[in-house]
Protein backbone atom coordinates (compact mmCIF):
# COMPACT_ATOMS: atom_id res chain seq x y z
CA UNK A 1 0.00 0.00 0.00
CA UNK A 2 1.31 3.41 -1.09
CA UNK A 3 1.86 5.73 1.78
CA UNK A 4 0.13 9.10 1.68
CA UNK A 5 2.66 12.35 0.51
CA UNK A 6 2.87 14.16 3.97
CA UNK A 7 5.34 16.66 2.14
CA UNK A 8 4.58 20.55 2.89
CA UNK A 9 3.16 21.57 0.06
CA UNK A 10 4.22 25.29 -1.13
CA UNK A 11 2.21 27.45 -4.16
CA UNK A 12 5.67 29.43 -5.26
CA UNK A 13 4.56 32.08 -7.85
CA UNK A 14 7.71 33.34 -9.69
CA UNK A 15 8.20 34.38 -13.00
CA UNK A 16 11.51 34.16 -13.27
CA UNK A 17 11.60 30.81 -14.63
CA UNK A 18 15.76 30.18 -13.79
CA UNK A 19 14.92 31.38 -10.00
CA UNK A 20 11.54 28.80 -9.88
CA UNK A 21 13.72 26.32 -11.09
CA UNK A 22 16.10 26.53 -8.84
CA UNK A 23 13.46 26.50 -5.67
CA UNK A 24 12.14 23.48 -6.49
CA UNK A 25 15.59 21.75 -6.45
CA UNK A 26 15.94 23.66 -3.36
CA UNK A 27 12.70 22.88 -1.73
CA UNK A 28 12.49 19.44 -3.03
CA UNK A 29 15.78 18.87 -1.23
CA UNK A 30 14.38 20.35 1.95
CA UNK A 31 11.07 18.03 2.01
CA UNK A 32 8.58 20.43 0.30
CA UNK A 33 6.91 19.91 -2.97
CA UNK A 34 6.06 22.92 -4.83
CA UNK A 35 3.43 24.08 -7.12
CA UNK A 36 4.50 26.50 -9.59
CA UNK A 37 2.56 29.64 -10.69
CA UNK A 38 4.07 32.41 -13.04
CA UNK A 39 1.39 35.03 -13.15
CA UNK A 40 -1.24 36.49 -10.37
CA UNK A 41 -4.29 34.65 -12.56
CA UNK A 42 -2.46 31.57 -12.57
CA UNK A 43 -1.58 31.81 -8.84
CA UNK A 44 -5.02 32.48 -7.95
CA UNK A 45 -6.10 29.72 -10.20
CA UNK A 46 -4.15 26.92 -8.69
CA UNK A 47 -4.64 28.46 -4.88
CA UNK A 48 -8.64 28.17 -5.41
CA UNK A 49 -8.44 24.92 -7.30
CA UNK A 50 -4.90 23.09 -5.09
CA UNK A 51 -4.76 22.31 -1.43
CA UNK A 52 -1.46 23.72 -0.27
CA UNK A 53 0.03 24.46 3.38
CA UNK A 54 1.85 27.88 2.11
CA UNK A 55 2.20 30.53 -0.95
CA UNK A 56 5.83 32.36 -1.74
CA UNK A 57 4.84 35.23 -3.23
CA UNK A 58 6.86 37.46 -5.55
CA UNK A 59 6.15 40.84 -5.67
CA UNK A 60 6.36 41.70 -9.20
CA UNK A 61 4.29 39.37 -11.59
CA UNK A 62 3.48 39.53 -15.54
CA UNK A 63 0.18 40.59 -14.85
CA UNK A 64 0.57 42.65 -12.21
CA UNK A 65 2.03 42.57 -8.65
CA UNK A 66 1.71 40.28 -5.49
CA UNK A 67 -0.59 42.48 -3.73
CA UNK A 68 -3.39 42.03 -6.06
CA UNK A 69 -3.37 38.33 -4.73
CA UNK A 70 -3.64 39.27 -1.80
CA UNK A 71 -6.41 41.56 -2.08
CA UNK A 72 -8.29 38.46 -4.33
CA UNK A 73 -7.96 36.40 -2.00
CA UNK A 74 -8.91 38.10 1.06
CA UNK A 75 -9.82 35.79 4.31
CA UNK A 76 -8.54 32.92 2.52
CA UNK A 77 -5.12 33.85 3.82
CA UNK A 78 -5.64 33.65 6.77
CA UNK A 79 -5.62 29.71 6.60
CA UNK A 80 -3.09 29.69 4.51
CA UNK A 81 0.27 31.90 5.54
CA UNK A 82 2.13 33.60 2.79
CA UNK A 83 5.47 34.29 2.49
CA UNK A 84 5.67 37.92 0.80
CA UNK A 85 9.17 38.30 -1.57
CA UNK A 86 10.56 41.54 -2.10
CA UNK A 87 13.32 43.56 -3.21
CA UNK A 88 15.79 44.90 -0.82
CA UNK A 89 14.68 48.58 -0.93
CA UNK A 90 11.38 48.10 -0.86
CA UNK A 91 10.21 48.33 2.75
CA UNK A 92 7.06 49.83 2.35
CA UNK A 93 6.09 47.04 -0.01
CA UNK A 94 6.41 44.66 2.48
CA UNK A 95 4.55 46.58 5.19
CA UNK A 96 1.81 46.93 3.34
CA UNK A 97 1.91 43.30 1.99
CA UNK A 98 2.34 42.16 5.81
CA UNK A 99 -1.04 44.91 6.18
CA UNK A 100 -2.89 43.10 3.68
CA UNK A 101 -2.76 39.79 4.44
CA UNK A 102 0.67 38.14 4.43
CA UNK A 103 2.33 36.62 7.28
CA UNK A 104 5.27 36.98 6.34
CA UNK A 105 8.14 38.98 4.24
CA UNK A 106 11.70 37.77 2.80
CA UNK A 107 14.02 39.60 1.10
CA UNK A 108 15.40 38.77 -2.57
CA UNK A 109 19.07 38.82 -2.86
CA UNK A 110 21.04 37.10 -5.21
CA UNK A 111 23.02 36.08 -2.36
CA UNK A 112 22.94 32.38 -0.90
CA UNK A 113 21.55 33.23 2.41
CA UNK A 114 18.31 33.66 0.01
CA UNK A 115 16.42 30.40 -0.01
CA UNK A 116 17.59 29.58 3.73
CA UNK A 117 16.00 32.11 4.65
CA UNK A 118 12.92 31.68 2.63
CA UNK A 119 12.81 28.08 4.03
CA UNK A 120 12.85 29.21 7.78
CA UNK A 121 10.19 31.50 7.10
CA UNK A 122 8.15 28.94 5.31
CA UNK A 123 8.40 26.02 8.34
CA UNK A 124 7.54 29.19 10.79
CA UNK A 125 4.70 30.28 8.93
CA UNK A 126 3.77 26.32 8.46
CA UNK A 127 4.50 25.60 11.95
CA UNK A 128 2.36 28.82 13.25
CA UNK A 129 -0.48 27.92 11.17
CA UNK A 130 -0.76 24.25 12.35
CA UNK A 131 -0.99 25.12 15.92
CA UNK A 132 -3.54 27.48 14.94
CA UNK A 133 -5.83 25.09 13.31
CA UNK A 134 -4.93 22.49 16.44
CA UNK A 135 -5.89 24.99 18.47
CA UNK A 136 -9.30 25.93 16.82
CA UNK A 137 -9.92 22.02 16.50
CA UNK A 138 -9.19 21.69 20.01
CA UNK A 139 -11.67 24.80 21.22
CA UNK A 140 -14.20 23.86 19.05
CA UNK A 141 -14.42 19.94 19.95
CA UNK A 142 -14.41 21.44 23.65
CA UNK A 143 -17.17 23.60 22.84
CA UNK A 144 -19.34 20.63 21.07
CA UNK A 145 -18.88 18.67 24.32
CA UNK A 146 -19.78 21.41 26.51
CA UNK A 147 -23.15 21.64 24.53
CA UNK A 148 -23.44 18.17 24.89
CA UNK A 149 -22.96 18.32 28.29
CA UNK A 150 -24.96 20.84 28.59
CA UNK A 151 -27.69 19.14 26.74
CA UNK A 152 -27.47 15.90 28.83
CA UNK A 153 -27.62 17.97 31.80
CA UNK A 154 -30.88 19.71 30.86
CA UNK A 155 -32.66 16.67 30.41
CA UNK A 156 -31.89 15.05 33.08
CA UNK A 157 -33.60 17.80 34.85
CA UNK A 158 -36.09 17.70 32.72
CA UNK A 159 -36.11 14.49 33.67
CA UNK A 160 -35.96 14.31 37.14
CA UNK A 161 -38.41 17.35 37.75
CA UNK A 162 -41.07 15.17 35.43
CA UNK A 163 -40.49 12.09 37.89
CA UNK A 164 -40.97 14.38 41.03
CA UNK A 165 -44.40 15.53 39.45
CA UNK A 166 -45.07 12.39 39.67
CA UNK A 167 -44.78 11.54 43.13
CA UNK A 168 -46.25 14.68 44.39
CA UNK A 169 -49.54 14.16 41.55
CA UNK A 170 -49.19 10.60 43.47
CA UNK A 171 -49.17 12.13 47.00
CA UNK A 172 -52.14 14.93 45.76
CA UNK A 173 -54.25 11.24 45.26
CA UNK A 174 -53.11 10.11 48.22
CA UNK A 175 -54.81 12.96 50.42
CA UNK A 176 -57.67 12.68 49.13
CA UNK A 177 -58.11 8.91 49.48
CA UNK A 178 -56.94 9.72 53.39
CA UNK A 179 -59.94 10.94 56.08
CA UNK A 180 -57.60 12.32 59.05
CA UNK A 181 -56.99 15.49 58.81
CA UNK A 182 -53.40 15.31 60.81
CA UNK A 183 -52.10 12.74 58.16
CA UNK A 184 -53.84 15.30 55.25
CA UNK A 185 -51.47 17.92 56.27
CA UNK A 186 -48.48 15.49 56.91
CA UNK A 187 -48.84 14.42 53.26
CA UNK A 188 -49.55 17.75 52.20
CA UNK A 189 -46.35 18.89 53.87
CA UNK A 190 -43.95 16.74 52.26
CA UNK A 191 -45.51 17.12 48.78
CA UNK A 192 -44.43 20.56 48.93
CA UNK A 193 -41.12 19.49 50.13
CA UNK A 194 -41.33 17.55 47.03
CA UNK A 195 -42.19 20.63 44.87
CA UNK A 196 -39.54 22.98 45.94
CA UNK A 197 -36.67 20.03 44.64
CA UNK A 198 -38.78 19.68 41.42
CA UNK A 199 -39.47 23.37 40.97
CA UNK A 200 -35.28 23.74 40.92
CA UNK A 201 -34.81 21.55 38.39
CA UNK A 202 -37.92 22.33 36.10
CA UNK A 203 -35.91 25.86 36.31
CA UNK A 204 -32.44 24.71 35.59
CA UNK A 205 -34.26 22.85 32.45
CA UNK A 206 -35.35 26.07 31.73
CA UNK A 207 -32.27 28.37 32.48
CA UNK A 208 -29.20 29.11 29.60
CA UNK A 209 -26.98 28.53 32.45
CA UNK A 210 -27.42 25.29 34.17
CA UNK A 211 -24.68 26.00 36.86
CA UNK A 212 -26.67 28.76 38.08
CA UNK A 213 -30.50 29.51 39.51
CA UNK A 214 -31.86 32.81 39.30
CA UNK A 215 -33.97 33.02 42.47
CA UNK A 216 -36.54 35.52 41.74
CA UNK A 217 -37.27 33.14 39.09
CA UNK A 218 -37.36 29.64 41.28
CA UNK A 219 -38.58 31.00 44.44
CA UNK A 220 -41.46 32.70 42.70
CA UNK A 221 -42.59 29.93 41.28
CA UNK A 222 -42.36 28.08 43.96
CA UNK A 223 -44.70 30.53 45.76
CA UNK A 224 -47.47 31.14 43.60
CA UNK A 225 -47.47 27.01 43.36
CA UNK A 226 -47.97 27.02 47.31
CA UNK A 227 -50.24 29.99 46.92
CA UNK A 228 -52.30 27.49 44.60
CA UNK A 229 -51.78 24.42 47.02
CA UNK A 230 -53.43 22.20 49.61
CA UNK A 231 -52.18 23.66 52.54
CA UNK A 232 -54.20 27.21 52.18
CA UNK A 233 -55.45 28.57 55.70
CA UNK A 234 -59.41 28.23 55.71
CA UNK A 235 -59.20 32.10 56.18
CA UNK A 236 -58.18 34.54 53.42
CA UNK A 237 -54.83 35.27 53.46
CA UNK A 238 -53.06 37.42 50.93
CA UNK A 239 -49.77 36.50 49.62
CA UNK A 240 -47.51 39.28 48.10
CA UNK A 241 -43.80 38.86 47.62
CA UNK A 242 -41.20 41.06 46.19
CA UNK A 243 -37.81 39.39 44.62
CA UNK A 244 -34.66 40.48 43.48
CA UNK A 245 -32.69 38.95 40.78
CA UNK A 246 -29.91 37.35 43.14
CA UNK A 247 -27.51 34.51 40.98
CA UNK A 248 -26.61 30.91 42.96
CA UNK A 249 -25.57 27.36 42.73
CA UNK A 250 -28.39 24.81 42.39
CA UNK A 251 -27.27 23.68 45.72
CA UNK A 252 -27.52 27.14 47.59
CA UNK A 253 -30.60 26.99 45.88
CA UNK A 254 -32.59 24.04 46.55
CA UNK A 255 -31.42 25.24 50.36
CA UNK A 256 -33.23 27.90 50.54
CA UNK A 257 -36.17 26.37 48.39
CA UNK A 258 -36.49 23.89 51.11
CA UNK A 259 -36.50 26.65 53.74
CA UNK A 260 -38.90 28.51 52.49
CA UNK A 261 -41.37 25.96 51.56
CA UNK A 262 -41.36 25.30 55.73
CA UNK A 263 -41.48 28.57 56.75
CA UNK A 264 -44.34 29.55 54.72
CA UNK A 265 -45.86 26.25 55.25
CA UNK A 266 -45.96 27.60 58.98
CA UNK A 267 -47.43 31.41 58.13
CA UNK A 268 -50.05 29.48 56.01
CA UNK A 269 -51.05 27.23 59.34
CA UNK A 270 -50.26 28.86 61.98
CA UNK A 271 -50.18 32.84 61.41
CA UNK A 272 -53.88 33.83 61.42
CA UNK A 273 -56.48 31.24 62.84
CA UNK A 274 -59.28 33.35 62.83
CA UNK A 275 -60.06 36.95 60.51
CA UNK A 276 -56.63 35.64 58.50
CA UNK A 277 -54.05 38.48 57.12
CA UNK A 278 -51.41 39.08 54.79
CA UNK A 279 -48.02 36.70 54.30
CA UNK A 280 -45.06 38.92 52.98
CA UNK A 281 -42.36 37.51 51.37
CA UNK A 282 -39.23 39.56 50.37
CA UNK A 283 -35.10 38.83 48.80
CA UNK A 284 -32.99 41.70 48.53
CA UNK A 285 -29.47 41.63 48.68
CA UNK A 286 -26.71 44.45 50.01
CA UNK A 287 -23.38 44.83 50.78
CA UNK A 288 -23.02 40.79 49.69
CA UNK A 289 -25.45 40.04 52.19
CA UNK A 290 -28.07 38.25 51.05
CA UNK A 291 -31.78 38.23 52.76
CA UNK A 292 -34.76 36.28 52.23
CA UNK A 293 -37.44 37.65 55.05
CA UNK A 294 -41.47 36.00 55.05
CA UNK A 295 -43.27 38.20 57.28
CA UNK A 296 -47.10 37.98 58.94
CA UNK A 297 -48.60 39.84 61.60
CA UNK A 298 -50.48 36.90 63.04
CA UNK A 299 -50.63 35.31 66.53
CA UNK A 300 -46.82 35.44 66.65
CA UNK A 301 -44.45 32.71 66.56
CA UNK A 302 -41.68 31.82 69.84
CA UNK A 303 -38.80 29.47 68.22
CA UNK A 304 -38.01 28.35 72.09
CA UNK A 305 -41.75 27.46 72.20
CA UNK A 306 -42.37 23.34 71.66
CA UNK A 307 -43.26 22.59 67.89
CA UNK A 308 -47.05 21.98 66.91
CA UNK A 309 -46.34 19.40 64.94
CA UNK A 310 -43.80 16.54 64.45
CA UNK A 311 -40.96 19.21 64.76
CA UNK A 312 -39.57 17.77 61.06
CA UNK A 313 -39.89 21.03 59.48
CA UNK A 314 -37.56 22.66 62.22
CA UNK A 315 -34.60 20.09 61.71
CA UNK A 316 -34.93 20.61 57.55
CA UNK A 317 -34.49 24.32 58.44
CA UNK A 318 -31.75 23.74 60.79
CA UNK A 319 -29.93 21.20 57.84
CA UNK A 320 -30.62 23.75 55.24
CA UNK A 321 -29.26 26.67 57.23
CA UNK A 322 -26.25 24.88 57.79
CA UNK A 323 -25.64 23.72 54.25
CA UNK A 324 -26.08 27.01 53.19
CA UNK A 325 -23.93 28.38 56.18
CA UNK A 326 -26.58 30.88 56.55
CA UNK A 327 -28.71 31.96 59.96
CA UNK A 328 -32.41 32.11 60.70
CA UNK A 329 -33.97 34.51 62.68
CA UNK A 330 -37.49 35.38 64.22
CA UNK A 331 -38.47 38.77 65.35
CA UNK A 332 -41.24 40.45 66.33
CA UNK A 333 -42.21 43.21 64.41
CA UNK A 334 -43.78 46.43 66.47
CA UNK A 335 -47.38 45.60 65.49
CA UNK A 336 -47.26 42.31 65.93
CA UNK A 337 -46.69 39.13 64.41
CA UNK A 338 -43.66 37.63 63.10
CA UNK A 339 -40.35 37.52 60.91
CA UNK A 340 -38.56 34.74 59.79
CA UNK A 341 -35.16 36.28 58.00
CA UNK A 342 -32.69 34.05 56.54
CA UNK A 343 -29.60 35.60 56.04
CA UNK A 344 -26.55 34.32 53.69
CA UNK A 345 -23.08 35.90 52.68
CA UNK A 346 -22.96 35.98 48.78
CA UNK A 347 -19.66 34.51 46.59
CA UNK A 348 -18.38 36.95 44.50
CA UNK A 349 -20.18 35.56 41.56
CA UNK A 350 -23.98 35.97 43.06
CA UNK A 351 -25.66 38.78 43.15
Amino acid sequence: MTEPDTRPRILYIEDDEGLAALARRMFTRQGFEIVPASTVAGGLARFRDEVVDAVVLDHYLPDGVGMDFLHDVGSLAEHVPIVYVTASDEAKVAIEALTGGATDYVVKTVGEDFFPLLTAALNKAIGTARLKKDKERSEHLLLVAKERAELMLAEMNHRIANSLSLVSAMIRMQIQAVSGEETKDALAETQNRISAVAELHRSLYTSDDVAEVDLKSYLGSLIASMENGSLRSQEPITLTYRLERIMVSADKAVALGVILTEVLTNAFKYAYPSNGGEIRVELASADDVCRLSVEDHGIGFDPASKPRGSGLGSKLIKAMASNLAASVDYTRPPNGGTIATITWNAVPNES
